[in-house]
């Protein structure tokens, strides 16, 4: 309740490119028309994003922005269960989940139409369920009685995983980490490893329904193929920008990556992480290990991932971190004598990046929206460059109903079959550039420039 209460107050109004949430008009705008947004299509963010979406209050947008915030307060009570259930102390287990809570880059994703804080929340159910897992014998005996395949603990944690791998591609990378904590399990058998990838399979199954979203084409893919279906899902469009960083740029992505993960839960923070994933690897090898190349993995492809908001990538990751921020606190802890010491990271952490992170009065994109759509004369043909203005007027046209007489065209997805034979479909019109709308339609053609709209 803590942390939704300081989400809650911090929210974005409406929608926001802050916290590189240039993303948020294609979620909106996917939530409002049924379409899928841009691949690999999120398809468990989105049957969330398509019920809060249609919430009485304000815009769909914020109703968005909301359901970030109730997944990040879910992650942070989830992380603190699994804590609990760990034998952490509960001021340790209070002061490790809101240290998560609170780290500028988990907040930042909790204020804004963004999967980020979705996808952590299933990391946290699965982190919950695996911990449960192995007390299963001694403190969850309703999982002892379940004598069949699909209620074993195995497939739980299977399932929060493949589900986290539904909202996220990216989660894949947790594979080592699932199966080193499961290992650590005294009761974990080799069938249980068929449970777990059962448990994954099933959660991944939301992709299978993707075809079902709408009619084809829809901008970003026509699912009507095997072929089709692929390219969204396995988000073919963006295979050009893994690992495709330069080499000379990584020294200072590294540089960034460090000094982000600084950031997150204070110098003194990271250390104690540090000290806490060698007190783990002392006493449970396995888990460490499992953490271990988790963070190394996803942190390797966020730092090669040749795009300037790709270190968003590491917001699921925080909750596994905690793990190892818990057995530092810990330490501390019998050290000092008294356990609620360590609720000096999180409050430093809320005082001194409140400021920065607080984006209840930013208003920018809807001043953006109007005053280009008050330039924009009636039924013109606008093209548009970039993600972010596109979305921004895509969100408008589809959740505010603002000028559906403007015709917007994208220059960049231009390039894509799909959304060509998309806005031919709309307009009934098939022409060899955008520009040619303007004559074939008699209608006058706009674009914009340096974020102003000209009209020649």
């Amino acid at each position: 309740m803590l942390s939704f209460s300081v989400y809650w107050m911090t929210l974005a109004p409406s929608l926001s490119w802050s916290h590189w949430g240039a993303d948020g008009g294609d979620f909106v705008t996917a939530a409002m028309t049924g379409r899928i947004p841009h691949p690999p299509g999120f398809p468990v963010y989105m049957a969330l994003a398509r019920c809060f979406a249609r919430l009485p209050w304000r815009d769909p947008a914020w109703c968005l922005n909301l359901l970030s915030a109730l997944m990040g307060a879910g992650t942070v009570a989830l992380v603190a269960a699994t804590l609990l259930l760990r034998g952490s102390d509960r001021w340790e287990a209070l002061s490790a989940a809101l240290t998560l809570a609170f780290a500028p880059l988990f907040w930042s994703q909790a204020l804004i139409a963004e999967v980020y804080t979705t996808a952590a929340f299933f990391v946290g159910l699965g982190l919950f369920m695996a911990q449960w897992a192995s007390l299963h014998e001694t403190r969850c005996g309703w999982f002892s009685v379940a004598p069949t395949f699909f209620v074993a603990p195995a497939f739980f944690v299977g399932l929060a995983w493949g589900l986290a791998v539904s909202v996220h591609v990216t989660l894949l990378f947790l594979a080592p980490f699932w199966w080193f904590i499961m290992r650590r399990s005294p009761y974990f058998t080799l069938r249980d490893g068929w449970r777990l990838g059962a448990g994954l399979l099933v959660g991944l199954l939301p992709y299978a329904a993707l075809p079902l979203g709408g009619s084809w084409p829809q901008p970003w893919g026509d699912m009507r193929s095997l072929e089709g279906w692929w390219d969204v899902v396995s988000a073919r469009l963006y295979w050009g920008y893994a690992f495709s960083l330069p080499w000379a740029y990584w020294p200072q992505r590294l540089l960034a990556w460090m000094a982000l993960m600084a950031r997150q839960f204070t110098p003194l923070g990271g250390l104690l992480v540090v000290l806490g994933i060698v007190l783990l690897w002392k006493r449970a090898r396995s888990t460490a290990a499992g953490l271990l190349m988790v963070f190394v993995l996803c942190s390797l492809y966020a730092i090669g991932y040749n795009t300037p908001d790709s270190l968003v990538y590491l917001v699921p990751v925080l909750p596994v971190l905690v793990l190892g921020l818990a057995e530092g606190l810990a330490w501390v802890s019998e050290r000092v004598g008294f356990s609620w010491v360590g609720l000096v990271l999180p409050l430093f952490l809320l005082v001194w990046h409140w400021g920065s992170l607080d984006l209840s009065h930013d208003t920018a994109v809807a001043v953006w929206v109007d005053r280009t759509l008050a330039q924009t004369p009636g039924d013109a043909v606008l093209l548009t460059q970039g993600d972010r203005e596109t979305f921004a007027l895509w969100c408008a046209q589809s959740a505010l109903n603002l000028r559906p007489d403007v015709l917007l065209v994208d220059r960049d997805l231009w390039q894509q079959k799909p959304y060509r034979d998309f806005i031919a479909g709309q307009t009934g019109q098939a022409v060899a550039v955008p520009e040619d709308f303007a004559s074939t339609m008699m209608r006058p053609l706009c674009m914009l420039d340096a974020e102003e709209v000209v009209c020649p």
